[in-house]
């Protein structure tokens, strides 16, 4: 290649062509289609952009191809000394880097020297800062803000680094002194690093978790940027010993057959050091670079520095492989991507994993973040890999791809019922392969980990066991009855994660979590901690009276927030492959019955004992929690319809009730059952708008709806209309509830608190409302 063509005089006809579609203002964001979502929000050429930050300053152009999909690679290319941005996408090989990006649908960002004049090579002091300025257009390019002029959702595991002439150079110092970020780098031209910058800032300690966004693990782990290593490809270089050592011993390669490209070569499995000679230098063009060396490598977050991994291949022989499917759910394009293993036949069931990405990632950057295709391969199972929709303005960014969970408490203008999709996901792989129902399972990371835990509160019917990674938000919120099923769930946080990381200190999302599960699932608070072969996973098991660990929590030792193959291998081997969901919504753990244990601590001794494990035995009442019943706490309004609702079998309309009760969410627990008794005149609201579910049921307003609930069923509710006069309240009794209180105590359900008085403005305890169930259960008889 010659030198001196990239500091040629721009061609002017190539440059008015790029012209077109170029911007130097804010960009203009389009709302997401429901036909095509997946198009990027904005697109084409971008110059100008200014970094003025941390005492640095400079310039880059953005070129985002029409094509670009959300997570999408990312190239950062570097000018020679003299050329700016917008000068070398001019050029004949600017130009090649554009059509490489409409090609593949990436994006290319091309940054320049101050002013246009001259990278810092030597790192002086009275010179720009050139990796602070690197490193500051790096963050703004991942940064999916809409205040970002450019915005595009990057893939973080394919983000490439080449540099021309001085450029090459500069690029080389960037890659050593943030080596984690890159997934490749190729150095066209230019020189050796100088020696002093090349020891000085190889020695430096490394932050091993920088693409995860996380400079923890620096101090812990005294990693040396010079042990971090990167592939590489040195090209028409004027030195190249001292360079192409430095990568050869950070990468630990050793000497292979060189290939049609270069002349010498080092490889240890995906990390490879390439040289290439002035001679051949010609033939190196941005596709070759892409194609051939760049693209075929991630990085991908977990280990210290990262794991860099041969990238994967989403293809197919037409029965096994990956298969795409798009259809439309609720009027939105959705998408997700079936791998099927190569054992696989038609007619013998397997079991199913839906794995599913975090916030802004995608399905196909999941596979290579778990490698559950891996796990599927060797064990004959199907993975399903679920893709998010593109949701406008989550925290202020451009639309990327968003879980939907209102229990995360993020409000979106157009929100998606993901729930549906999910339903819909399972019931098509269903039907398009031989499915066991009763091995199918979720696992997520990050925002995809709450999704997890909607799904273990939405869809624990379809489920039969859930590993949640990497976060926790909405999960402990009191959304679910204590039912007769317990709900096997594994979740997990690595050393270095995200909200507080794997502490479970008292308040954080963790420790509410694991309390609200365990109760749920009636385990043990007190955990039996072990530790896998391996030293990675630091588990405390939480079991139930059985000794089967129905509630699990990892810490993930070196890592950061981060979904890794070992994740993957160990949620398989040790907790989906062993639970199985029956048809009677049950569940086995290796062969054995899962089934909850109603022990209550706090009624032995009660004087409405029998009365409570009589309803509870009767699916009328659950308990508090798995362990406590609280048989003196007030019931509340939205808890006694739901027992009534239970009582009489009865369904209803939660959004009926929703609408009807402006205080009734459609999605409590209770809002079914408030609208079945509503549509039965059996309750009326506290106004005409409002229900007050969560205020407590007095002793009155409890006489009053089981009378009515009596009726409803055909009962005879005559009674002698002076029976409460016994009792020496009787006048403070509400003209409403009169002949229900004459009823209830002629009938032998209510007899006083304490035979001389009647309390019918006191609260009902759950003690006393199972008593008076119980004996109404036993007059009906």
């Amino acid at each position: 290649m010659k030198r001196k063509l990239l500091k040629q005089a721009t061609a002017l006809a190539l440059a008015g062509a790029l012209l077109t579609g170029t911007a130097y203002g804010a960009a203009q964001y389009d709302p997401v289609d429901p036909a095509d979502p997946y198009q990027p929000p904005v697109s084409g050429m971008f110059h100008g952009q200014q970094i003025d930050a941390d005492g640095v300053t400079g310039q880059y152009s953005v070129y985002i191809a029409d094509n670009f999909e959300p997570c999408s690679d990312g190239i950062l290319v570097l000018t020679p000394d003299g050329t700016t941005a917008e000068e070398f996408l001019s050029s004949a090989t600017g130009q090649g880097w554009i059509d490489l990006a409409d090609e593949k649908g990436i994006a290319v960002i091309v940054a320049e020297p101050l002013d246009g004049q001259s990278w810092n090579l030597a790192d002086e002091t009275d010179g720009r800062d050139d990796e602070a300025f690197l490193k500051n257009v790096y963050n703004t390019i991942r940064n999916k803000s809409q205040a970002v002029t450019a915005a595009f959702d990057m893939n973080e595991r394919a983000f490439y680094l080449v540099g021309y002439e001085e450029g090459a150079t500069a690029a080389q110092e960037f890659a050593m002194e943030w080596p984690a970020l890159f997934a490749g780098l190729a150095a066209v031209g230019g020189n050796d690093v100088p020696a002093a910058v090349a020891e000085q800032t190889g020695d430096a300690l490394s932050y091993p978790f920088a693409e995860a966004e996380s400079l923890e693990g620096q101090e812990e782990l005294q990693i040396p940027n010079r042990e971090i290593p990167v592939p590489t490809w040195l090209i028409d270089a004027e030195d190249t010993g001292l360079s192409a050592d430095y990568w050869v011993e950070a990468a630990d390669v050793e000497t292979v057959e060189a290939g049609a490209y270069a002349q010498q070569a080092y490889a240890n499995d995906a990390v490879r050091v390439w040289v290439t000679d002035s001679e051949n230098a010609d033939e190196i063009t941005p596709k070759v670079l892409y194609d051939e060396f760049l693209s075929q490598v991630q990085r991908f977050v977990g280990t210290p520095g990262g794991r860099l991994e041969w990238t994967v291949e989403h293809t197919n022989d037409g029965e096994t492989g990956f298969f795409v499917t798009e259809q439309m759910v609720d009027g939105k394009l959705r998408r997700w991507m079936t791998y099927v293993p190569s054992s696989y036949q038609e007619g013998t069931a397997v079991p199913l994993v839906v794995a599913i990405h975090g916030y802004s990632s995608a399905m196909t950057a999941f596979t290579g973040d778990s490698r559950w295709q891996d796990v599927a391969e060797e064990n004959g199972f199907i993975v399903v890999f679920a893709q998010g929709y593109p949701t406008d303005d989550v925290m202020g960014n451009i639309p990327v791809p968003f879980w939907n969970n209102e229990l995360q408490g993020m409000e979106v203008g157009d929100p998606t019922d993901d729930v549906a999709y999910f339903r819909t996901l399972v019931s098509e792989t269903e039907k398009n392969y031989s499915i066991d129902r009763s091995r199918v399972y979720a696992t997520g990371h990050s925002n995809g980990s709450c999704e997890v835990w909607l799904l273990a509160m939405e869809m624990s019917d379809v489920f039969a066991a859930y590993a949640p990674i990497g976060s926790n938000m909405g999960a402990y919120k009191d959304t679910l009855e204590i039912t007769t099923d317990p709900i096997p769930v594994w979740n997990m946080k690595a050393e270095y994660d995200t909200d507080g990381a794997a502490k479970l200190e008292p308040g954080s999302t963790d420790a509410l979590t694991i309390d609200y599960w365990t109760s749920y699932n009636g385990t043990s608070k007190n955990p039996e901690i072990t530790t896998d072969s391996s030293g990675i996973f630091v588990t405390r098991n939480y079991y139930d009276a059985n000794g089967i660990p129905l509630v699990r929590f990892s810490e993930v030792k070196n890592s950061p927030h981060a979904y890794t193959p070992e994740i993957s291998q160990i949620v398989w081997d040790d907790f989906f492959s062993q639970i199985t969901l029956n048809a009677d919504s049950s569940r086995t753990y290796d062969g054995q019955l899962i089934e909850r244990t109603v022990d209550f601590a706090d009624i032995e001794g009660h004087w409405a004992k029998d009365a409570i494990n009589y309803v509870v035995d009767a699916g009328l009442f659950t308990g508090a929690t798995a362990t406590t019943f609280e048989p003196e706490t007030a019931m509340t309004r939205g808890m006694f319809v739901t027992v009534l609702g239970r009582l009489a079998d009865a369904e209803g309309d939660g959004e009926q009730s929703a609408a009807q009760f402006s205080d009734v969410d459609a999605n409590a627990y209770y809002a079914p059952y408030v609208a079945w008794a509503a549509e039965n005149g059996i309750v009326s609201g506290t106004e005409p708008d409002r229900f007050d579910p969560d205020t407590p049921v007095t002793r009155e307003q409890m006489a009053a709806l089981l009378y009515r609930y009596a009726q409803f069923q055909g009962n005879d509710t005559t009674a002698d209309d002076a029976v409460i006069e016994q009792f020496a309240d009787y006048a403070s009794v509400s003209n409403y509830a009169v002949d229900a209180m004459n009823w209830a105590v002629e009938d032998g359900l209510m007899n006083g608190t304490d035979n001389s008085m009647l309390a019918p403005l006191g609260n009902a305890t759950r003690a006393e409302v199972a008593t008076i169930l119980m004996r109404f259960v036993e007059n009906a008889a």
